[in-house]
């Protein structure tokens, strides 16, 4: 399964569980964002995802579709 790169010990499993919850519905949000094609959407999720993936010590994913969208163009 999942590796924790931090010792597990110092987190309590409602911190890990919460955390783990909230990286389930970022995905979940970052994919119906996808499906809209909402840009500006998919940005805000996929950083929740990579902090979140950073608080429980996972490998963080790369979001290669949003390389394509600078982030000047949604703020226009």
């Amino acid at each position: 399964m999942f590796k924790f790169q931090q010792n597990p010990a110092e987190k309590t499993d409602y911190i890990v569980g919460s955390t783990w919850a909230s990286l389930t519905k970022s995905w979940k949000k970052y994919n119906k964002a996808k499906e809209d094609m909402n840009i500006l959407q998919m940005k805000i999720y996929s950083n929740k995802i990579l902090n979140l993936q950073k608080k429980l010590g996972l490998k963080e994913s790369s979001f290669e579709d949003l390389s394509e969208y600078p982030d000047e163009e949604l703020f226009r």
